[in-house]
């Protein structure tokens, strides 16, 4: 036993050290919002607080939690710091538990633009939330 109470510690404190993810919530679901650089089999690789136009995705997964047995209609909106919308994703969300998982990514290019890009995610046309992350010229 005291070996996982250890463990449970250790990992508290790895938890720490990461950005911290985007929650939202509302009566018809919970949401928590983080960016990874890619997904293995449809899970995140990593957790990330920068990003750089060099890399092959910038990816915001979200984990949704407490979701009603109905069809969810999401739109993500992704902003440069600019404020031009450089990408656009829509999807219908279909729980059959409770709970859903989703990611959202963008592929970016050398001639996009550094600073702040934001994802603004709305859920059946409303602004749920917004995740914004720093996007570096070159790593």
């Amino acid at each position: 036993m005291r070996r996982l109470s250890t463990l449970v510690v250790l990992m508290l404190l790895s938890a720490t050290t990461l950005a911290a993810p985007t929650v939202a919530a509302t009566d018809s679901y919970n949401a928590v919002a983080y960016f990874t650089s890619g997904l293995i089999d449809g899970e995140p690789v990593d957790q990330i607080d920068t990003a750089y136009l060099s890399q092959d995705y910038i990816v915001l997964y979200v984990d949704w939690d407490k979701m009603r047995l109905r069809a969810y209609r999401t739109e993500v909106r992704i902003v440069d710091p600019n404020g031009e919308l450089v990408g656009k994703i829509r999807n219908t969300i279909l729980p059959s538990s409770g709970r859903y998982y989703t990611y959202y990514y963008y592929r970016p290019s050398p001639a996009d633009t550094p600073g702040d890009w934001t994802y603004q995610v709305y859920v059946d046309g409303r602004n749920a939330f917004e995740a914004q992350i720093p996007v570096l010229a070159a790593e």
